[in-house]
């Protein structure tokens, strides 16, 4: 599988450098993020009432990400991203003179292990709060009965627990998006075959796309795949049934590893569409060297703008910090870890000096207009919308690789909300 290989060569990179990251961050980056000499900060107060994870002077988090596992490669790099948002907030005195650490956890994007992980989190670790990007929701009824606050990207739960925040927008079982048909009725295309690897969210998402595209007509649906493996799996078969089906167009939701190995089938089964867009195809390194397969794709990041559409100071603040860091600002995840991280952040200073649990939920939820200072798209509500937990992102910004090389869209595309219940357009 070739993203996994360029993966784990990376990941290797990652963790070999993590040792200095901090230190990078510190000296490196934070001279363009935070004012020089540093702020002065107000002591947190030493009589606030106890909380997990809070003391006067600190702050203990935790980062779950699978390490290890099939979903390893397509995660790398993103407790780096968010633990150099924390080393450049840490040296702009913390918050309110607290300082942040943060634990990494390995989830292996597996259940059991995930719960396994969050009970040692929550009961030997104390941590406050959890910065979250895995394929896996299963640990979130624990998270939920402690109150514990979970800031990440798209899962389930994230559309129904009031303690978890996601940094792209609040997703739902019952309301999708349509910017990818969008995008890919501009190439022409008509037939589409919607592919998603068998993760709760991922098969569950790609259920509502194609509901949507029956709402909008946006294209003639040919093929539905929402049990592809998510490690090791037949991409011969799969393109098989693609060309079988008719499909001039394809979406695929699922690592990179399987969107790479997918494409390359499909070539060699000489099935030219019109258009293809693929999750987390971003990397100019994974494209060059999957090479000719991947030509044209429209790719997509986790959720944030991609890495290089200019005028926005924050990307070049998370560019400039993991390069510095010899980190790979990149991939899909690190972006996405950064502003979710970003958020934690935002939470914790809302939450005011006497931070508790409560405190931080309450306030987080009282914001409408959050973007990681522009690392997303659009504006974040998360007070309730279209659904209790606030309204979905409508518009996603992609890149189509051209000549070998990721080039961003001039602009981000938006599409309609579906409720794929009531089977109605919503906003």
């Amino acid at each position: 599988m070739i993203q996994r290989t360029q993966g784990s060569a990376r990941k290797s990179a990652l963790v070999g450098g993590l040792g200095i990251s901090v230190m990078l961050a510190l000296g490196t980056t934070v001279a363009s993020a935070a004012p020089k000499p540093a702020p002065k900060v107000s002591p947190a107060p030493v009589n606030c009432p106890a909380e997990e994870g809070v003391t006067p002077t600190s702050i203990t988090l935790g980062f779950f990400s699978p390490k290890t596992g099939p979903a390893a490669a397509n995660f790398a790099g993103g407790e780096e991203a968010a633990k150099l948002r924390i080393a450049q907030e840490n040296a702009k005195g913390g918050i309110f003179g607290r300082k942040i650490q943060m634990i990494g956890y390995d989830d292996q994007a597996s259940a059991a292990t995930q719960v396994t992980v969050a009970n040692k989190a929550m009961t030997n670790d104390h941590v406050f709060g959890i910065v979250m990007t895995s394929a896996n929701d299963a640990a979130f009824p624990t998270f939920k009965a402690a109150n514990l606050p979970v800031t990440g990207f798209n899962v389930l739960a994230m559309s129904t627990d009031r303690n978890t925040f996601s940094v792209t927008g609040p997703p739902s079982p019952g309301v999708i998006a349509t910017a990818v048909f969008e995008r890919l009725k501009a190439t022409g295309a008509t037939k589409i075959a919607l592919i998603a690897h068998n993760s709760p969210s991922a098969a569950a998402g790609m259920i509502n796309t194609s509901k949507a595209n029956q709402v909008i007509n946006a294209m003639t649906q040919s093929l539905l795949i929402v049990d592809e493996p998510q490690g090791a799996h037949d991409a011969t078969s799969t393109a098989l049934r693609v060309k079988q089906s008719g499909a001039d167009a394809a979406y695929m939701s699922m690592y990179v590893d399987g969107v790479v190995s997918i494409s390359q089938a499909l070539a060699q089964q000489g099935v030219s569409l019109k258009g293809v867009v693929g999750a987390g195809v971003i990397d100019p390194a994974i494209i060059a060297k999957a090479a000719g397969p991947l030509e044209g794709m429209i790719g997509t990041t986790y959720g944030t703008i991609p890495v290089g559409v200019p005028g926005h100071p924050a990307m070049r603040t998370f560019v400039n910090g993991m390069k510095a860091a010899g980190l790979n600002p990149y991939s899909a995840t690190p972006p996405v870890a950064y502003a979710a991280t970003d958020l934690m952040i935002e939470g914790l200073k809302r939450a005011g000096k006497c931070l508790t649990r409560a405190s931080f939920v309450d306030n987080l939820r009282k914001v409408t207009s959050f973007d990681a200072h522009g690392l997303i798209p659009q504006k974040v509500s998360f007070q309730p919308g279209v659904t209790p937990m606030g309204t979905p992102n409508n518009c996603s910004w992609y890149i189509q690789v051209k000549n070998g090389v990721p080039v961003p869209d001039k602009a981000p595309t938006c599409g309609k909300l579906v409720n794929t219940t009531t089977m109605a357009v919503v906003s």
